[in-house]
């Protein structure tokens, strides 16, 4: 129970504190969408007890019925169990995105992944000098992206999405007679999976209905897991957002563009990927989640939390 209260104390209602989980070297820094301020702080760890709320900060107003759907089980981060030809849904994907092949080789854990038998040889240097991720030119279809919306527009739907997610972290029930429980498990996991996410796009009228929407969202998300990986730091992600998109479909595009692909690049264990619905259909992609640390987390007088020595 002190862990969910120290990591609600890090959200305070009604302006969240996201605590993107960066290295340790990683300096504060902060921008504010709406009535929310993102900032990079440090996530409670295990293992600290419990303790009576000392009614400070944010630690009350938790829900007290069903818990809202987990967006981290295995049901909504591994491909479907749908019976389908695995080679046939290969040789689909990687023929229809043939001009992406130097990003996916770049990806590819090695020589001997599934993906490899469709892109060709990894082994041959000149198989992947098409690729400069640094130095991308416009024929490339891959992207280097800002990482936060600039439009009013799109930080209003950014805002209202952040607004559902704090929501849904409200709506775990709590039971104050209980040590840490399956729903106190859920609030920690849900929310350092949302204090990993450092990037943030909105893609206003992608409905999913021409090649020119599939185009922008696959590009999105690729350039997205690209620029992860690429910059290569732990417990980081993004979150796409697609309000026009039905998230039924959503969901498919998900498990046949995404989920699929990064297991056939052997990539499955370095990415944790989900559509979920909070205000609107998104697509979170998290690189490399670490598991909340050991150690004690300290708290400072009337239980105040005390991150000074986290860092």
């Amino acid at each position: 129970m002190t862990r969910r209260k120290s990591l609600r104390r890090l959200l305070p209602s009604p302006v969240i504190v996201w605590a993107l989980c960066f290295t340790p070297t990683t300096a504060f820094t902060s921008f504010k969408v709406g009535s929310h301020v993102l900032q990079k702080t440090p996530l409670a760890a295990k293992g600290s007890g419990r303790k009576k709320n000392s009614g400070r900060g944010g630690g009350q107003g938790f829900g007290g019925g069903a818990p809202p759907e987990k967006t981290y089980d295995k049901v909504a981060t591994t491909p479907r169990a749908d019976v389908i030809d695995t080679e046939s849904a290969m040789r689909e994907f990687f023929s229809a995105n043939e001009e992406w092949h130097p990003m996916f080789l770049d990806f590819a854990t090695s020589s001997s992944v599934p993906a490899m038998t469709f892109l060709g040889n990894s082994m041959d240097p000149a198989a992947t000098l098409a690729f400069d991720f640094d130095n991308t030119r416009d024929s490339d279809p891959w992207r280097r992206l800002d990482g936060i919306p600039t439009g009013d527009a799109d930080r209003k739907v950014l805002e209202d999405v952040l607004n559902c997610m704090e929501a849904s972290l409200i709506d775990i029930p709590v039971n104050e007679q209980t040590k840490d429980d399956d729903d106190d498990l859920q609030f920690l996991e849900e929310g350092r999976r949302l204090l990993a996410i450092s990037r943030f796009h909105v893609l206003q009228g992608v409905t999913g209905g021409s090649v020119e929407c599939y185009d922008a969202l696959f590009s999105t998300c690729w350039s997205e897991l690209m620029e992860l990986r690429f910059k290569n730091e732990a417990s980081t992600g993004s979150l796409i957002v697609v309000p026009d998109y039905d998230f039924g479909n959503l969901q498919r595009f998900t498990d046949m563009n995404l989920l699929r692909p990064l297991e056939w690049l052997g990539l499955q264990t370095d990415f944790e990927v989900t559509s979920l619905h909070r205000g609107s259909p998104a697509i979170r992609l998290l690189h490399k989640l670490q598991d909340m640390p050991d150690e004690p987390w300290n708290e400072g007088i009337d239980g105040d939390v005390d991150s000074s020595t986290q860092l």
